[in-house]
């Protein structure tokens, strides 16, 4: 063997442990997403809750206490997937029927870890259209149910169709969706490849429509609002099955832990946002803030609460940052690496983003800025007004255009789509949620057109 071949193979091992090592000492994801919770529907948040996983999980981490969302679920799952705004893909409500939804081919969080050596896997919820499946989005394993809803126990959509599968293939099962999921998802974690990280992500069903729970819980919560509080805390036992799954693996550790709502909750289910203004299809914060917890022991600061305004498009850089994983170099990402503030629990100075359904809203700060569909806007200050009842577009002129100026240099490319009411709904008083029937009042800018 040639002296110059030798050298080549020794380089090409040396290169391969490399590898190797940094993808063995890259951390475990764990992704969980509830389905229409509210801010008021953990008790962290509110004592009326029995959620005490998740408050252990608010003790043990991060409270990310301004996590932003879409005020449903579709938009929000492709902007955690793909990084980007989801009206780029035309997806700006709940998708139904055979939208099309986010294209094939898009990289996404699960693609780019999976190319960095992570064994992907989604559990539960899909619902981002019929263009593309799980399995080719990048992950290696799924799941779950691909529609809207189901039935928590007989696992049927809206149609009343069977809507459960695993790996691509229908298949019949007893049992409470929500445990079922649960119980995946240790098995995932029981089972996993040692010699690889994990990237999994839970998208659990509850606790969306059409409400059902265990019969021990429904006798348990018998009171007012006893069947959401009941499904509630079943999530709940869930999440504690998998956070136990990690210390029974003794990874807890080296395993990043992410907890958020895919939107705001809706008060005719029993969500409650409180304080907030409106709930779920709305973009005042009770449709778009929801609760968030992170954990990583050792890397983030346990009980801290992070006022960094943090955006669900955030998470792919953010995540890829926090692992050591390279950001695809053909994704176009609209959300930027906040794993600096979360790691150092601290607020630190970031772009303004945008909140883009067919009516838009922007964060810069703690202003926030909304387009309506009629070309009306409001402007808040989250900072002194959390419930949004005092509109200071026309009280701060200098800071309005500023922001609107903003607004529309974000806006460029993004696609035209169809307004659908006539301008700011109505809130229907704090916690209280869906889509209102009001008629905006406020001011039109000088020579605009109404446009999304």
């Amino acid at each position: 063997m040639s002296m110059r071949l030798s050298r080549i193979l020794i380089f090409g091992l040396f290169t391969a442990l490399t590898c190797s090592a940094q993808t063995a000492s890259r951390p475990n994801v764990l992704v969980i997403v509830a389905d229409d919770l509210g801010w008021a529907g953990v008790g962290f948040h509110n004592k009326a809750m029995v959620t005490p996983n998740l408050d252990r999980l608010a003790k043990e981490g991060a409270e990310l206490q301004r996590f932003y969302v879409y005020p449903t679920c579709s938009p929000t799952r492709v902007a955690l997937l793909t990084g980007q705004m989801p009206r780029r893909y035309n997806v700006i409500s709940a998708l139904q029927g055979a939208e099309p939804g986010m294209p094939a081919g898009v990289p996404t969080i699960a693609s780019s870890f999976k190319s960095a050596g992570y064994r992907t896997s989604l559990i539960g919820k899909w619902h981002v259209g019929q263009a593309t499946h799980p399995q080719t989005a990048g992950f290696d394993h799924y799941y779950g149910f691909l529609s809207s809803e189901i039935d928590y126990y007989q696992h049927t959509g809206k149609g009343g169709r069977l809507d459960w599968q695993r790996d691509g293939k229908s298949i019949q099962e007893e049992g409470y969706s929500t445990y079922l999921f649960a119980d995946e998802a240790v098995k995932q974690i029981e089972s996993r490849d040692k010699a690889k990280p994990f990237y999994l992500q839970v998208s659990l069903n509850s606790p969306h429509v059409p409400l059902s729970a265990p019969p021990e819980l429904l006798a348990k919560h018998k009171g007012a609002n006893g069947l959401y509080t009941a499904v509630v805390e079943a999530m709940d036992i869930g999440i504690g099955r998998m956070l136990a799954a990690l210390d029974v693996a003794k990874i807890r550790e080296n395993t990043l832990v992410v907890f958020f709502s895919d939107n705001g909750g809706s008060a005719r289910e029993g969500g409650s946002n409180a304080p907030f203004s409106g709930g779920k299809f709305g973009l005042y914060e009770g449709g778009v803030h929801t609760p968030a917890l992170i954990r990583w022991p050792g890397k983030i600061p346990a009980g801290a609460a992070l006022t960094q305004p943090v955006c669900v498009q955030d998470l792919f850089p953010t995540l890829s940052a926090a692992a050591g994983v390279p950001m695809p170099r053909d994704a176009k990402i609209d959300g930027s690496n906040q794993w600096p503030a979360i790691a150092q629990a601290q607020r630190i100075e970031r772009p303004p983003f945008l909140i883009a359904t067919s009516e838009i809203a922007m964060i810069d700060g703690d202003w926030k800025l909304i387009e309506w569909n009629a070309g009306t806007l409001s402007l808040f200050n989250l900072g002194k007004d959390i419930a949004e009842t005092n509109d200071l577009y026309a009280k701060e002129a200098e800071r309005a255009r500023v922001l609107t100026a903003k607004l529309d240099e974000l806006k460029k490319g993004l696609p035209i789509v169809t307004a659908q009411v006539a301008g700011p709904p109505g809130k229907g008083g704090p916690g209280k949620g869906g889509p209102g029937k009001g008629k905006g009042k406020g001011p039109m800018r000088p020579g605009q057109k109404p446009q999304p």
